[in-house]
């Protein structure tokens, strides 16, 4: 076999449709593409490359499919205060913000993510100055060399969003075209994807905007990523403003629940509005750990599986949980299906593991490119330490234990499309050390300029 790379791993976790796991397992990798997969000792590919990890899991590129990159610079910033109030000041921090700290915060977020084995990112962008902060953050997160879906959403009303960040319909959806035609080729080689939206139908977008959007996401044939029932004065808003209790029941009497739209959070739901979900294909991007740190409940996300719903998995940004580690996320959503109650199940290691890689790539819209390990899919594969460590040592079953006791600090090597882009636990395309140098200052001085006048 001619191979450019090949892959040897104690364990290959493929996420595959019958999502094999492989002990030992190997990957020959051929043009960014997995060109073969298999069990046992693998194959030798004259004149390529030998990865060995015989110490390690191998498994799919794991997605994030709901942040906000610029919080980057805020984490810990406003710590404690109510929901409303702690919505409110994260509005006025993009107004302190210049186009190199948005491009900053992304590819430090980006790195953040890709060297705990994140591939991909939804990051979904609600703070807006025409396109400058939307091409800020596709260059640092394409830069770090990972997949980006960029969801450029919009405001049209609210008290809490400062005025200059509202727009009209027109400009909003002007901008996603705009986009669009400039970002042709990174669209093409399937690094990026543009997504609308409204932000928070509701508290801070209007059902007009909500259903343009949708609208124009069917034309286009873009995705769409919205801030869904999170906290109860989200549902208690649309209440108030339409008579209808529940977000979802107020969206889908809109006409504005289509598939290919990821409904980021929906902690507040009823049995009915789960099956409107399913129903009309809108997928959920679960954030346990921020739901958690803002106090705002915990999903449905065991009714939501069995009902038929794609469940990803986010971090949120960073100022709601602290970090982009896919691992704390991970975890903590098999652990609090377990305290729900209401009669709901416990999800199991291998639905969290799917929420994390397939259901990321699906509601993404790039499944048939990545999340699962096969033949045909790009090559983007994390190599996890297993055995070396005092956490990791008696591992018996490479699900659970991705599950339960896998760290950020055990990724050693990360390929996007074949490529390393994380090595030795080492980024590849950026200067770690200067990006980090670069980051505390502006960090610094934009948290200077949040601080209140005495």
């Amino acid at each position: 076999m001619t191979s450019d790379l090949i892959v040897e791993a104690g364990a290959v976790v493929t996420m595959d449709p019958q999502e094999r796991v492989l002990s030992p397992g190997w990957l020959a990798i051929r043009d960014g593409v997995i060109a073969d997969i298999g069990q046992g000792t693998a194959p030798r590919s004259p004149g390529g490359t030998h990865l060995k990890a015989p110490d390690a899991i191998a498994l799919p590129g794991l997605v994030n499919a709901h942040t906000h990159l610029f919080q980057t610079f805020i984490r810990d910033l406003y710590d404690g205060l109510p929901f409303t109030e702690w919505l409110a000041a994260i509005y006025h921090v993009g107004a302190a913000m210049d186009a190199e700290d948005w491009r900053a915060s992304a590819t430090l977020g980006a790195a953040e993510g890709v060297l705990a084995g994140v591939t991909t990112v939804i990051d979904h962008q609600f703070l807006q100055r025409g396109t400058a902060w939307s091409e800020a953050i596709i260059d640092g997160v394409l830069g770090v060399g990972i997949r980006l879906g960029l969801a450029r959403t919009a405001m049209d009303t609210g008290a809490l969003a400062p005025p200059e960040m509202l727009e009209d319909e027109a400009t909003a959806l002007s901008a996603i075209d705009t986009l669009l035609e400039a970002h042709r080729p990174q669209i093409a080689a399937h690094m990026l994807r543009i997504l609308g939206g409204g932000n928070t139908p509701g508290v801070s977008a209007s059902g007009a905007l909500t259903t343009a959007s949708a609208r124009h996401a069917r034309l286009r044939g873009i995705g769409l990523s919205v801030h869904v029932a999170e906290a109860r004065e989200v549902v208690d808003a649309v209440r108030d403003a339409t008579g209808i209790d529940g977000v979802v029941r107020w969206l889908d009497g809109l006409g504005a629940l289509q598939p290919g739209m990821i409904a980021a959070h929906s902690v507040h739901l009823a049995a009915d509005e789960i099956a409107i979900l399913a129903r009309r294909g809108v997928a959920v991007a679960h954030n346990p750990v921020s739901n958690l740190y803002l106090g705002d409940g915990i999903a449905p996300t065991a009714d939501l599986l069995d009902a038929g719903v794609i469940v990803a998995l986010g971090t949120d940004g960073a100022s709601s949980n602290g970090s982009q580690d896919p691992w704390e996320n991970l975890k903590a959503a098999v652990l609090v299906s377990r305290v729900r109650g209401g009669g709901s199940r416990w999800l199991t290691p291998r639905d969290g593991l799917r929420m994390a890689t397939i259901n990321g790539a699906r509601a993404l819209g790039m499944e048939h490119l990545t999340g699962s390990l096969e033949v045909g899919k790009r090559a983007d594969v994390v190599i996890v330490d297993a055995g070396h460590t005092a956490h990791s040592v008696g591992t018996h079953d490479p699900v659970s234990h991705l599950v339960y006791t896998a760290r950020a600090a055990d990724v050693r090597t990360v390929l996007v499309d074949g490529r390393r882009v994380v090595d030795d636990r080492r980024l590849v395309a950026v200067d770690e050390s200067d990006l980090l140098e670069d980051a505390r200052r502006r960090a610094r001085d934009l948290a200077e300029r949040l601080r209140p006048s005495p």
